[in-house]
């Protein structure tokens, strides 16, 4: 059991690691410690699973002081949000041991160096480029390939968040889903951003992760952005006239009142398929596009609506930022119930961006004269209608 001295001993050690990478502090809180019985040495550096739990030793936590505890904790929720158990390599040529240990040392390589100020020095058992005599600023991957085969073994187990193997200490217990844990990715790398814009403080590794999280870069999403920027040209292509503000011709017809044109910005609706048949993978791939659609329309993101979608539509969501998004639904398919609800609104969008795996009745005729862009998430999954533009999402299940 943990006593009131040391859950406020955790409590400031997490407060303390926010303070010192504040653009770490909204997944800092999404951390969920577990007390595991006993007094493992394994437990020394707060090992963590994909599911966001962090692994707690009472005699560990009683041992270590509070900026050391702060460090493994940013250590941690660092390996998650880097994905390093998606990104684990595996090799038949080394042992299952051998292999954790290896992966645990590059990852550890990749992140150390990226973590807290100079002001708080890393403990005395964590891994650095320095200490393998491997430059700084490789990823994982590189260091991986790079080690020596008689590289030394790690202190301390940085757990399955590091690698995805389970763990003796790992509980089945209910952790963060895929989606939420891509939303607090998106929205740490969004923290980073604008930290960026105020301040250049930010390791150069956290600059170039939250690059790569915010800026697609595969072809696929190309395509998406395309057919999104051709979309929104065509809406903001459309002009009407207005009395609101005096045309420029006036002067040249005195005493009549001309009206000038307006040219309005693009209304856009993104209706999210949320049924059973959504994977987590699809939902976070949909998360990920929502915030491109956000960038994409700029000043116009107070005419975005997001409407989710499984037999029925759920109330219309307007968004600052991504992390604010909510996936409600999962029950049966019906995407005809979510366009209904996207004409409903006055005015009807000019586009519509429709994210699902495709299982889905469609409305039989297109929703003239909105444009229509599907993404289809799953590629073994049901067709497009005919009468829209079609983006195929590899790698979203």
């Amino acid at each position: 059991m943990i006593g009131p001295e040391l859950w406020q001993k955790w409590s400031a050690a997490r407060v303390r690691a926010a303070h010192q990478a504040p653009y770490l502090a909204g997944a800092l809180l999404a951390l969920d410690p577990v007390v595991v019985p006993g007094s493992a040495a394994d437990l020394r550096r707060f090992p963590a699973d994909p599911g966001w739990h962090v692994y707690v030793g009472a005699g560990e936590l009683d041992r270590q002081s509070v900026p050391e505890v702060g460090f493994w904790l940013v250590h941690q929720v660092t390996h998650l949000l880097r994905e390093h158990a998606r990104r684990y390599p595996g090799s038949t040529m080394l042992t299952r041991a051998q292999d954790q240990r290896r992966w645990n040392l590059a990852a550890d390589a990749e992140l150390d160096d990226d973590l807290l100020p100079e002001t708080s020095p890393l403990p005395a058992d964590a891994t650095t480029p320095a200490c393998l005599g491997l430059p700084d600023g490789w990823t994982a991957e590189q260091y991986w390939h790079a080690l020596p085969e008689n590289a030394p073994a790690p202190e301390g187990d940085c757990g399955s968040g590091c690698d995805g193997l389970p763990r003796l200490w790992d509980r089945d217990l209910p952790g963060l889903s895929p989606a939420t844990a891509r939303l607090t990715a998106l929205d740490t790398a969004r923290r980073i951003r604008e930290r960026l814009n105020a301040q250049d403080d930010v390791p150069a590794g956290w600059r170039r992760w939250a690059g790569q999280v915010l800026e697609p870069s595969v072809n696929w999403r190309r395509h998406l952005s395309a057919e999104v920027r051709r979309g929104l040209a065509q809406a903001a292509g459309r002009v009407d006239h207005t009395y609101r503000r005096p045309s420029r011709r006036a002067a040249a017809l005195p005493g009549v009142v001309l009206p000038s044109l307006r040219r309005p910005l693009p209304r856009v609706t993104v209706l999210i398929d949320t049924s059973g048949s959504v994977t987590e993978g699809m939902l976070a791939r949909a998360s990920a596009e929502v915030a491109g659609v956000l960038r994409a329309v700029g000043a116009g993101r107070r005419l975005l609506t997001v409407i989710t979608s499984d037999a029925r539509a759920y109330p219309p969501q307007v968004l600052d930022r991504v992390s604010d998004l909510r996936l409600t639904g999962g029950g049966g398919t019906d995407l005809r119930a979510g366009f209904a609800a996207a004409l409903s609104r006055r005015p009807p969008p000019d586009l519509i961006i429709a994210m699902t795996d495709g299982r889905t009745p469609w409305p039989a005729r297109p929703p003239t004269p909105t444009r229509v862009v599907v993404v289809l998430l799953d590629p073994s999954g049901g067709p497009a209608p005919e009468w829209a533009q079609t983006v195929h999402v590899r790698g979203a299940t």
